[in-house]
């Protein structure tokens, strides 16, 4: 038994599930990961720092961007 990570995303770029299981092999934590997702969600299936399997469009963990003040002078 593994531990695995995975992380389904919305459409609009966020993380919106990170959850954690072990699991016998990396199909049977693709399988659970298949089960947890929406329909068209991305989701990816990490085992430690390996990425086992991802589907759907890429993810980007960036924090946003912090809004500049803008003195009005």
């Amino acid at each position: 038994m593994a531990l695995y990570e995975i992380r389904t995303l919305m459409t609009r770029s966020r993380v919106s599930l990170i959850s954690f299981g072990d699991f016998p092999s990396d199909m049977a934590a693709i399988l659970a990961a298949r089960s947890l997702s929406r329909r068209n969600e991305a989701f990816e299936v990490w085992r430690g720092e390996h990425l086992v399997y991802r589907i759907g469009a890429p993810m980007e963990y960036r924090a946003p961007r912090p809004k500049l003040r803008r003195d009005s002078k």
